[in-house]
């Protein structure tokens, strides 16, 4: 004999586990686009009106998606793994951080734990693995430009040096 849950006992455990994601310490690193991607607008801002976008699609010939999507992975995994106000410097760098991570494609931007699943998402944005490395050095002369602390930049390096 089997215990079959109840409607309530299901609304309460979706409930929490929304709730769990809303407020969880680590909700800047995670969001519900990184479950059901951003939004097709959230894209199209993203590439039409961020600075770093279109550095990264003129100095290495992307498209305006693709150096979206490559900045938005980037960015997502140094959020996960930066210290708090490191986290919060990065994102003050960067304008239009939040639409470049939606820029994300569907369902990859989870999956972020470390620099080499960024070359899952590269791969779905249809760029070359070896794109990773020429994005990484683009987006810390930015970082640099926009005045980045040495304490975030170097932070930056190591979160986005590949293991091994």
């Amino acid at each position: 004999m089997g215990c079959k849950p109840s409607i309530f006992s299901r609304s309460l455990i979706l409930t929490t586990l929304v709730s769990c994601l809303a407020f969880s310490a680590y909700s800047h690193a995670f969001s519900l686009s990184d479950l059901f991607g951003g939004g097709d607008d959230e894209q199209a801002e993203a590439s039409a009106t961020n600075p770093l976008t279109d550095i990264l699609a003129n100095q290495l010939g992307v498209t305006s998606e693709q150096a979206a999507g490559g900045a938005g992975a980037l960015l997502s995994l140094a959020s996960s793994q930066l210290s708090a106000d490191q986290a919060s410097e990065l994102s003050k760098m960067i304008p239009g951080s939040d639409a470049l991570t939606a820029a994300i494609p569907a369902g990859l931007g989870g999956m972020l734990t470390n620099i080499d699943t960024i070359n899952q998402v590269f791969s779905a944005l249809g760029m070359d693995a070896s794109m990773v490395s020429q994005f990484i050095p683009v987006v810390m002369q930015f970082l640099g430009s926009q005045g980045a602390s040495a304490g975030l930049l170097d932070a930056l390096g190591k979160v986005w040096t590949p293991a091994g």
